[in-house]
């Protein structure tokens, strides 16, 4: 199992980025094989983590619905993305 954590910031505030996040939950996350658990969270710094446990030794590409994924990008800048291996 793989654990990756993606730091980012959000651009256009948090009401507009919640709904594309839920989007986003359910049309690409639920739809990746091999994504275990996806969980989204704002620090008191204003940056965010995505954390997601990957099921496999890879982290796969994320799939499902290219407008949503589009939508989403365009809505973050990532600062770092980080990944660690359990054992």
């Amino acid at each position: 199992m793989l654990i990756e954590v993606v730091t980012f910031s959000v651009g256009d505030g948090v009401s507009g980025f919640d709904r594309i996040n839920a989007r986003y939950q359910e049309d690409v996350a639920y739809q990746t094989p091999g994504l275990a658990r996806r969980t989204v969270g704002r620090g008191d710094d204003g940056l965010w983590v995505d954390v997601r446990l990957w099921s496999g030794d890879d982290v796969p590409t994320m799939v499902g619905d290219h407008n949503v994924i589009e939508e989403w990008n365009k809505s973050v800048t990532v600062v770092s993305t980080a990944v660690y291996r359990t054992f």
